[in-house]
């Protein structure tokens, strides 16, 4: 923990001696770009919680035993709610 405050505090100070030595640039960048990556950071974080969703579940429900759709299909099969087929019946 100690090495890490270490680094933290040795990063903060190597972007406080950029911030100090910069120079003007001389461009411009059009105003949705920003939100162009609010967009994309976004989704990133969407589709990794997609991607991880069954640990993120298990995190919530720990207490929980086998497998919560197996178990909502399984009573779905008793009430009859399926077919042969696999469809679902009117």
């Amino acid at each position: 923990m100690r090495k890490l405050l270490e680094t933290i505090s040795l990063l903060l100070m190597l972007a406080g001696a950029l911030l100090l030595f910069q120079q003007p640039a001389y461009g411009y960048t059009d105003p949705g770009t920003g939100l162009l990556a609010i967009q994309a950071v976004g989704s990133a974080l969407v589709a990794a919680g997609w991607y991880l969703r069954r640990r993120i579940y298990s995190l919530f429900h720990r207490g929980a035993t086998g497998k919560p759709a197996q178990a909502a299909l399984e009573d779905a099969h008793e009430r009859k709610d399926w077919d042969d087929k696999g469809s679902r019946l009117p």
